[in-house]
């Protein structure tokens, strides 16, 4: 599926488990699971096409957070929780929307 976050074009795609674990790996050394990454040079979102559909819905709005983080936020070491209110509150209906047309 694509959809649009700030006027560029992401794709979710579901993959497999092990090719997930083998990308995630490459960034993260510790990893023995993994249930979604996000490739920002490449606008995609990998989900782990063996999740049941509440932990993938769960996963994808974990990956949205990361996707709209990168778009709208850019970087950030430390955040207070007044910022992160303000981030979650304005992301609130652009992720949801993207996860209710993704299980529909």
């Amino acid at each position: 599926m694509k959809f649009k976050m700030n006027n560029r074009i992401w794709k979710i795609k579901e993959v497999d488990k092990e090719w997930l674990l083998e990308e995630y790996k490459k960034e993260y050394d510790n990893a023995v699971y993994c249930f979604g990454l996000t490739r920002y040079s490449k606008q995609v979102i990998y989900l782990n096409n063996e999740l049941c559909n509440d932990v993938k819905k769960q996963t994808l709005y974990h990956e949205l957070m990361h996707c709209y983080i990168w778009n709208y936020i850019h970087s950030f070491s430390e955040i207070s929780e007044e910022a992160l209110c303000d981030i979650s509150a304005n992301s609130h209906d652009i992720i949801h929307e993207i996860v209710t047309k993704y299980f529909n």
